[in-house]
């Protein structure tokens, strides 16, 4: 199971303020990680120009290292970008990484009042590269499941050319914008949650202007039944400019009780450096043995950079994934900050209103999230 502390509201406010305050003076004095796709903004309209994985994401290359601390980070210095701060030398062929984070989460309703700490992750990440063929592969702490030990992802990629690649192994189909909030109604609202990794093969083509990705989808197996939808993903993406991408993405999902069509537009729209949008919407047409349903997802956020490293945002999202049952309809919006003190941190915090319909009125929900990438 997930690891989870519960206190009560003072409590919570005096160890969320230690914690920040934590890794604020650790991230001072210290000698993606998840992908951004933000980067855009930057010019770099590829998700391999930081990433080893085609879609972004995961371990980083040498020069996504680098810039981690030119263009993500406000402080840093030579090398300090490095795994393990360049203490380890790793020969070429070589890349290693990970990612610890934990959450803490508030809610105030007519129900409950809580707040509760969430450790999320703790994984070690491997890439191994023999000419334009990689193994890679992670393992760390299950936090989510009855099993101590798991692999996230571990896939194959073989790259003919700088812009074709072949992938196998576990890993999220390409699907509208890679954004490391699993939470928000794009990904856990249309099933994929943290964990939701599933067996895949994949072609992808990423051209200067031009990105596509065609994944053939096999489930889960080693899951219940529940677990194993199988189908295909398609997305594609113009990159206009320097600092705008758009696109649209495609997924049919089969498993034996259900069958799903999943469809509609992104945009990650850079309008200068310091300001951009991210957005999607997906329209999801389901036909179960109970009948057939009809609904929507959406999520925006925007952003401006005040100063290198940090971002204060808007938040706006909803779910009606049944336009035949109002009590589908969930949507909020918020104000979010943004951190990367230095290189291998970043504190991000977001306070929503949402709005449910168990309750008349808004209610309140925040979390801050804590993440530290070697």
């Amino acid at each position: 199971m997930i690891h989870i502390f519960r206190f009560s509201k003072y409590e919570s406010f005096i160890v969320t303020i230690l914690v920040v305050f934590f890794i604020v003076v650790v991230s001072f004095f210290s000698n993606a990680v998840f992908a951004y796709p933000e980067n855009v903004r930057h010019g770099y309209v590829n998700c391999t120009s930081c990433h080893v994985s085609p879609t972004g994401g995961g371990i980083l290359t040498p020069y996504g290292r680098d810039l981690s601390r030119e263009v993500l980070s406000t402080w840093g210095k030579e090398g300090e970008g490095e795994f393990l701060y360049g203490i380890i030398k790793l020969p070429d062929w070589l890349l290693m990484g990970g990612d610890a984070r934990t959450l803490y989460l508030y809610r105030d309703n007519p129900s409950v009042q809580e707040g509760m700490w969430l450790w999320m992750q703790s994984d070690v990440e491997a890439s191994l590269s023999f000419k334009n063929l990689w193994f890679v592969g992670t393992f760390g702490k299950n936090y989510s499941g009855s099993r101590g030990i798991i692999s996230r992802r571990h896939y194959i990629n073989w790259r003919p050319r700088e812009e074709l690649s072949f992938r196998g192994g576990r890993f999220y189909p390409a699907f509208g914008i890679n954004t490391p909030d699993h939470i928000i109604p794009t990904k856990r609202g249309l099933g994929w949650d943290q964990g939701d990794e599933t067996y895949n093969m994949e072609v992808g083509w990423l051209g200067e202007s031009f990105n596509f990705y065609a994944t053939g989808i096999f489930g889960r197996p080693d899951f219940s039944p529940s677990k194993q939808e199988k189908g295909i993903s398609l997305l594609g993406a113009l990159n206009l400019g320097e600092r705008f991408k758009i696109g649209g993405s495609y997924y049919y999902g089969h498993k034996s009780n259900e069958d799903r069509h999943i469809l509609g537009p992104f945009g990650i729209l850079g309008f200068t450096s310091h300001f951009f949008l991210l957005s999607e919407f997906d329209w999801q047409w389901k036909d179960t043995t109970t009948g057939s349903q009809s609904g929507f997802v959406h999520y925006e956020r925007l952003n401006y950079e005040i100063f290198q490293g940090l971002h204060l945002y808007l938040n706006h999202e909803q779910s009606y994934l049944n336009l035949n049952s109002s009590s589908s309809n969930q949507y909020s919006f918020g104000l979010g900050m943004q951190f990367f003190p230095r290189p291998h941190f970043e504190l991000n915090l977001l306070w929503q209103k949402q709005k449910t319909p168990t309750y008349d009125d808004f209610v309140d929900f925040a979390w801050v999230l804590l993440h530290f990438y070697l």
